[in-house]
């Protein structure tokens, strides 16, 4: 037994704050420690002391284990805590850390080796009885043998960094000819994220669900579940939509899964909080993947229907203490659902977006949690995860929970980033979530109807709204102004109008002056009745065609943001003569997202076809392979290795 006095945080953003809130409930004092990213980051600020570690990349910050025990050392902090990701699952930074007399808060090194391993855990899970998918983790890790075992396999076949998890490294395979691509990039990612490059293969089961069931042990022989999580909703292989309990798991189902879950981490003498991951295919039987040795990202919904706090329950049993509870006195209450809010484009292939958050207000709603890294002002660079927070609703019903959830979602705002806030909004709108009916490869099959952007009453309405705001802000920016009647103009014949950019279309704006604040404003195709009530910097309060609204708005540079009951909108006042450009080198290869040029695969004068890969650009632990628009051949190469580009920067030509 051994008390804690001060944890060192070895982690950033939202899972950093979250475990400091409940080192501050428990009176313990924290230590955050940042990269030079982070150097203003609010879990920077909100840990009682911070050590600076080294340069924005994680390879020379979050991931340096020697810069983290220095700084644990320097701030004589006696217990680190991994979060998740990063050094979490690093069985040789838990034993560095026994090594100088500070506490790990998560497993054993021995557990953390045994499981990352994966190959270890399926033997384990085969010794137990507890079935696992057919699969390959051997040592001989080179190109050929996995292209052997994948044949052997049959298609088709999940590739999957061996070290970590998160989606990082994943491929799904289904032709011979995808096979060196898919094991080259899953390499490359595994290294990035986790210092690791090896692999596994797995045959990947179609239809099929993942519930993971979270197993929690302490040091005096004491192992409970806590009930299962169901994360079938995934793009790129990563989670975005977690509940508990699961539609499709039935009591007596639960039953066997968390028995099963249980004697793995017996097996293993498992302490403090794990998660064991289930395929659960279309038929009802259930597979063993692997053993997460840290908590997760989704942990958030087991406390909502638990009512219990993971990570000081994760403090107490690396202090020596037994569990509170035994499994007969665990029940559940209620429902929970979590999304993920990300830093991304769904409409461009998910590809991660960067930018200045200009706006940021956050709902509050009884039965809502939102657990968050970010606050107004902070830059979403190409460094890191682009996860920006979780919203977590609960409620006594799924439907009760459902609808919380989509209403926080609606209402949440923030502006300056492009996110998947609406992408999630349309996914919890399906009537198959509604109905429990979907599946891991759910999204993939859905994605054009997810990604459909079109809302013509969200567009409708923004454009009016920046139109007389626009209006009400020349009326008011002078005297002079103040005194002229609205939309004043020498010229009697024409209606006042802007042409402006909202999203990927064009959309001219003009207005009538009818009566005081009164307007007839006419767009997209349609005329509207528009009165403005209210006024100020930040905001207008609309009536168009009877029905109220108000849209907060925040000018930054050329663009405006609103934001409404409606959702929200970037809106952007074009020029009424745009410039004439010229057009586009033909065959040009222009970057889709801000990134880092991680390999370029051709030479200047090389001969390549369409579809032929040039160039892999890297963003926020994620790789984009560049392919070729026409036949050609290579012109010039604009960028090298290692230079950080930005969105529309010309990568390589063709001719």
């Amino acid at each position: 037994m051994r008390t804690i006095h001060k944890i060192l945080i070895a982690n950033r953003g939202e899972i950093a704050l979250r475990i400091m809130q409940t080192c501050r409930a428990m009176g313990i004092a924290t230590v955050a420690v940042y990269s030079e990213a982070d150097a203003t980051s609010p879990h920077t600020r909100f840990a009682d002391e911070a050590v600076f570690i080294g340069a924005a990349t994680a390879k020379e910050s979050y991931l340096s284990g020697e810069r983290i025990l220095a700084a644990a050392h320097a701030t004589k902090a006696d217990a680190i805590h991994p979060g998740y990701g990063f050094l979490s699952e690093n069985a040789e930074f838990a034993e560095a850390c026994a090594n100088i007399g500070v506490t790990f808060i998560g497993p054993s090194p021995q557990a953390i080796q045994q499981m990352g391993l994966k190959i270890a855990g399926r033997e384990i899970a085969a010794a137990v009885g507890v079935p696992t998918v057919p699969g390959y983790n051997g040592e001989d890790q080179s190109n050929a043998a996995l292209r052997d075992q994948m044949l052997s396999l049959g298609f088709p076949v999940l590739i999957k960094a061996s070290a970590g998890g998160g989606g990082k490294g994943m491929r799904v395979v289904r032709l011979m000819s995808e096979m060196d691509d898919a094991i080259d990039g899953a390499r490359r990612e595994a290294e990035k994220s986790f210092g690791d490059g090896s692999l596994l293969l797995e045959k990947y089961i179609e239809q099929a669900r993942h519930v993971e069931i979270q197993i929690l042990g302490d040091t005096h022989g004491n192992l409970v579940h806590l009930f299962e999580r169901d994360c079938s909703l995934q793009r790129r292989h990563q989670k975005i939509i977690e509940e508990s309990p699961s539609p499709v798991v039935t009591a007596e189902l639960r039953e066997r899964m968390g028995a099963a879950a249980v004697s793995i981490g017996k097996a293993l003498d498992y302490t403090n909080a794990g998660t064991v991951e289930f395929i659960l295919a279309p038929n009802g039987e259930f597979y063993f993947i692997e053993v997460n040795t840290r908590l997760q990202v989704e942990h958030p919904v087991t406390e909502m229907i638990t009512g219990l706090d993971l990570v000081k329950l994760q403090i107490e049993i690396a202090e020596g203490k037994p569990l509170p509870f035994a499994q007969s006195d665990l029940k559940t209450h209620g429902h929970a659902i979590e999304a993920r809010l990300y830093a991304e484009d769904p409409n461009n292939d998910f590809l991660p977006a960067t930018g200045t958050i200009h706006d940021w207000l956050l709902p509050a709603i009884d039965g809502l949690r939102i657990d968050a890294g970010v606050e107004q002002g902070s830059d979403i660079g190409i460094n890191y995860d682009p996860m920006l927070a979780k919203l977590i609703a609960h409620g006594t019903t799924r439907e009760e929970s459902l609808r919380k959830l989509r209403y926080a979602l609606k209402s949440l705002l923030i502006q300056g980033v492009t996110t998947n806030q609406e992408f999630l909004l349309r996914l919890l709108g399906r009537p198959e979530f509604a109905n429990g009916n979907t599946h891991t490869g759910f999204i993939a099959e859905h994605l054009a109807e997810l990604t459909k952007a079109e809302d013509a009453e969200l567009d409708r309405a923004s454009a009016i709204a920046a139109a007389l705001y626009w209006q009400k802000s020349w009326q008011s920016s002078d005297a002079l102004m103040a005194n002229l009647p609205p939309s004043y103009r020498n010229n009697p014949y024409r209606n006042p109008s802007l042409k402006l950019q909202l999203g990927t279309q064009e959309a001219l704006v003009s207005w009538r002056h009818i009566a005081s604040d009164q307007f007839e404003v006419t767009t997209l195709d349609t005329t509207a009745q528009a009165q403005i009530l209210s006024f100020d910097a930040r905001h207008i309060r609309l009536v168009i065609d009877g029905v109220q609204r108000s849209f907060r708005l925040m000018k930054v540079g050329d663009h405006l943001y609103l934001h409404s009951s409606l959702g929200s909108r970037t809106i952007t006042r074009l020029p009424r003569h745009p410039e004439v450009q010229a057009a586009a080198e033909q065959g040009s290869m222009i970057s889709p997202m801000p990134g880092l040029v991680a390999k370029i695969l051709v030479a200047v004068g090389q001969a390549v076809k369409a579809g032929d890969p040039l160039l892999i650009l890297e963003a926020m632990k994620m790789e984009q392979t560049m392919r070729a628009a026409v036949d050609g051949i290579v012109e010039t190469i604009r960028v090298a290795e290692g230079e950080v580009v930005g969105p529309g920067a010309m990568l390589i030509t063709l001719k």
